[in-house]
């Protein structure tokens, strides 16, 4: 257990470095992210519209299912535009000392996952480059659940989409070198 412990602070680092540099250093996510013109009129009507914390769709689905409120609805889907808020209406300091502090918890987190995973694994006994590439195939896999799911279902931009994946994904190898180094298994010798 100390070893996916230490696996896991390692991996978690490497992560929260990781998303450091492809947020703030590179140039990852800034070709898909982007901002809204007339900015403060915007934020007037969403203000003006919107109360609570939340997400929130457009068109927004209508409360009763029946025929013509689905017919409607669809129709001001197919017209568009549509999309997605996430709205708080409060606001809160961008650069929030809890945010890093959550992000590197979060990411310790699933280290621990990702290595415990690995020590339960046959790739644990296997090379460390298979070991890399088993937390490299995790990123992969998170990265097609909720990314590709959300580029599918919700709508999301395919830049947005691949920047995401591409951070998730050498995210993870780059944590594969270090879980990899320390969680391992002796190989044992066949007669």
């Amino acid at each position: 257990m100390k070893k996916i412990i230490l696996a896991a602070i390692t991996g978690g680092i490497i992560l929260w470095v990781w998303g450091f540099l492809a947020w703030v250093v590179f140039p990852l996510h800034k070709p898909s992210i982007r901002n809204i013109s007339n900015e403060d009129a915007v934020i007037e009507v969403l203000r003006t519209n919107m109360d609570a914390k939340g997400v929130y769709i457009f068109p927004g689905m209508p409360a009763d299912y029946n025929q013509a409120s689905m017919e409607a609805y669809t129709q001001k889907y197919m017209r568009g535009p549509m999309g997605m808020i996430i709205y708080d209406p409060q606001g809160s300091d961008p650069m929030m000392a809890s945010q890093f502090i959550n992000g590197l918890i979060i990411f310790i987190i699933s280290a621990f996952l990702a290595a415990w995973f690995l020590s339960r694994s046959t790739a644990a006994a296997s090379s460390y480059f298979a070991r890399v590439l088993f937390c490299g195939m995790l990123g992969i896999v998170v990265s097609v659940f909720t990314y590709l799911s959300a580029w599918n279902w919700m709508g999301y931009p395919l830049d947005y989409t691949t920047a995401m994946m591409i951070d998730a994904i050498v995210g993870w190898l780059l944590a594969g070198f270090g879980i990899a180094a320390i969680v391992k298994v002796a190989k044992t010798e066949t007669a």
